[in-house]
């Protein structure tokens, strides 16, 4: 097999073709990429050499260098997607074979083809971060529109046939080895999996690895930092406050006992209460029916506060007043003592565009508050307390399932509370 990459434009500024050639097979197809005439030898690219030592040209040279590098590395990726493709292809390898692979959108089979068709398909269906999510993995297999990823350059495959547990195993490895979270890999690879569904019902043909994409695949504990129900009292009798504090814990408070997103709840005005009742439609769920939360004392005595409305904003834009909030109750709770060690999980960018690795680290509670604890304290809080499907109807969770991940489930159970309820709902035996 003998691949190779020619030009034959006498422009100063070309595109690039590339051929194959077995036997008496000889293929080739214009491709998208383009360079300087002069710069392409043999089928690699050529660096410019340096003709002076001044900083401007130094600075020059490097950077038509570094277009090179880019331009040879989606060389070196499309020539193994080719590769890739001839190798489990039974079919004739011609020209149109090869243009096939080399312009995705003119070919039904290819991997892109489909997740792009996956995606237009569930744009609609779909909330905004779950669209974020299927976006983010096309970054994570493709690279974007101007870098080639490590993983890209690696592991590359075009046709949706060439998603086996081998290159599964390869995408596992990768992510694992730069440090995404365990749920985003399960999250990638099960998305991968209803990507490669979706083709199938497309017609298109798929490995029968499919069905063993899920295997060894487990959900950790995630370690989430939530207020008890003593430290939200303690929050609540604060009184050493500077008057934005005030206002943040007034927030806080009330997050805490309503299980709503910060960037909701800032917005929320008296108008949505009715009685004892907050009525409030979830942004990140806006096709969901509107929940239904009852407003505990505590939370009517802090309304009463600022005249039966919410706490007024810390900024007049709504943006900055989240950033505000997220500063400030990290000083309320440091003012509360919550200085405890917990264990949690942080992000941090490593040397590759576009990665983050997770890493358990120990900090002082009131140092990893952030405006996502009201929701979290309130589920943990409640579970075990309420039916679950109760506590559901206020988060907003729509299965057991990532409510149950959402909590911190270590908490203690009221066995005896239980056993009451389960002989009131229960028991047909009489009391007498």
């Amino acid at each position: 097999m003998a691949i190779s990459y020619f030009i034959q434009s006498k422009k100063d500024y070309a595109p690039i073709w590339i051929r194959y050639r077995e036997g008496k097979t000889d293929a080739k197809c214009r491709t998208r990429i383009s360079v300087e005439r002069d710069r392409l030898v043999k089928g690699n690219t050529v660096s410019y050499r340096r003709t002076d030592g001044s900083p401007e040209h130094k600075v020059a040279i490097d950077k038509k260098n570094d277009a090179l590098n880019i331009v040879q590395d989606k060389l070196d990726s499309l020539k193994r997607e080719v590769q890739n493709a001839i190798n489990i292809t039974d079919g004739i390898i011609d020209s149109q074979f090869i243009k096939n692979i080399v312009h995705p959108t003119e070919n039904v089979n290819l991997l892109s083809t489909n997740i792009d068709a996956f995606i237009d398909y569930k744009k609609t269906l779909v909330t905004r971060n779950t669209y974020k999510s299927y976006i983010s993995l096309k970054r994570l297999l493709f690279g974007s529109k101007d870098e080639v990823n490590k993983f890209q350059k690696e592991n590359v495959t075009l046709l949706v046939l060439g998603v086996d547990l081998n290159f599964r195993d390869k995408l596992l490895k990768y992510m694992n080895e730069n440090g995404y979270a365990n749920n985003t890999i399960i999250l990638y690879i099960r998305t991968l999996k209803a990507i490669l569904k979706y083709a199938k019902k497309r017609k298109v043909k798929i490995s029968d690895d499919i069905d063993y994409f899920k295997d060894d695949l487990k959900a950790k504990k995630t370690l989430y930092v939530y207020l008890n129900i003593d430290e939200i009292k303690t929050v609540y009798n604060l009184s050493n406050l500077t008057p934005q504090e005030d206002i943040a814990r007034d927030w806080l408070v009330i997050s805490c006992n309503t299980a709503q997103r910060v960037g909701d709840l800032l917005l929320y005005d008296k108008k949505d209460i009715k009685g004892n009742i907050l009525t409030v439609q979830q942004t990140k769920n806006s096709k969901s029916k509107p929940l239904t939360i009852p407003l505990i004392p505590e939370v009517r005595d802090i309304l009463k506060k600022y005249n039966g409305n919410f706490p007024p904003q810390l900024n007049p834009n709504p943006k900055v007043s989240y950033v505000y909030y997220n500063s400030l109750i990290k000083d309320v709770c440091r003012k509360a003592g919550f200085n405890e060690y917990v264990e949690v999980l942080t992000n941090q960018r490593n040397n590759i565009k576009g990665d983050s690795v997770s890493k358990v680290v120990s900090k002082k509670k009131w140092e990893v508050v952030s405006s996502h604890i009201g929701r979290r304290s309130f589920a943990t809080n409640s579970y075990g307390k309420y039916p679950s499907a109760y506590i559901m109807k206020i988060t907003g969770h729509k299965t057991e399932s990532n409510f149950l991940k959402y909590i911190d489930k270590d908490i203690e159970f009221d066995t005896d509370k239980m056993y009451q309820m389960m002989v009131n709902a229960l028991s047909f035996k009489s009391n007498n």
